[in-house]
């Protein structure tokens, strides 16, 4: 008897700690966006909702809504459930770590529509440099090409160069260098675009899929007494 009542205080105190340090994640999203207008709702055990600014660890033991200024519902996230944390530890922190990135995500982009506009501004101001870039590219080559003819045409003559034509010529070189070399980062930089949006867009157009979240106001019984061992 001693042993058992010895097993659940254990248990109850690991189950606090890991709450705790879910809130203190969760709660380091919803700071990091100080532009965020979003608020979080629980209802306590009266049916008294109760609204915040940041994710506490009422909010993940009851289950909470996101809303916005106008108490419009984005989003619901269910309770804190003790038998998902008894499963599979692996499985249990990759569907606390899925809840997290979603409420990031969904605080960045209203929508999958939202992310691809935002996606396809940073490709296009990356393209608008290129496109500038390579065109200064063009310029300088030619006025290189026109500063080599005039090296080659005091050879041809007899001449040596003289050594201010030579340290034109080699700033040519080095600013094509380095205007090529950006311009190269720069398609990089537009590929990397692509890539890191997929699967922000791909789980927006999940999230939007489905089954809409309820609305109902009913509190939500806690999963696990909330007192202290």
């Amino acid at each position: 008897m001693a042993v058992g009542i010895l097993l659940m205080i254990f248990t109850q105190r690991i189950l606090q700690t890991t709450l705790s340090s879910l809130v203190l994640m969760t709660s380091s999203f919803a700071s990091s966006d100080i532009s965020s207008k979003r608020l979080y709702r629980y209802y306590n055990e009266k049916g008294i909702p109760t609204m915040s600014d940041q994710v506490s660890e009422e909010h993940i033991r009851r289950g909470y809504d996101i809303v916005d200024r106008n108490m419009q519902l984005i989003r619901h996230f269910p309770a804190f459930d003790e038998t998902v944390y008894n499963k599979d530890k692996v499985k249990r922190d990759a569907a606390f770590k899925q809840q997290q990135e979603d409420a990031r995500i969904l605080r960045l982009f209203s929508s999958s529509r939202d992310a691809e506009l935002a996606r396809n501004r940073q490709f296009d101001t990356l393209e608008t440099s290129i496109g500038y870039n390579s065109l200064q590219l063009i310029r300088i080559k030619r006025l290189r090409a026109d500063f080599v003819s005039d090296a080659a045409l005091a050879e041809r003559k007899s001449q040596k160069p003289t050594a201010k034509l030579k340290e034109q010529i080699a700033d040519f070189d080095k600013k094509i260098k380095d205007l090529q070399a950006l311009i190269d980062y720069q398609r990089v930089e537009q590929t990397k675009v692509r890539n890191d949006f997929i699967p922000i867009i791909n789980r927006l157009t999940e999230l939007e899929k489905a089954p809409p979240p309820t609305t109902s106001t009913t509190p939500q019984k806690p999963m696990f007494d909330a007192s202290p061992p």
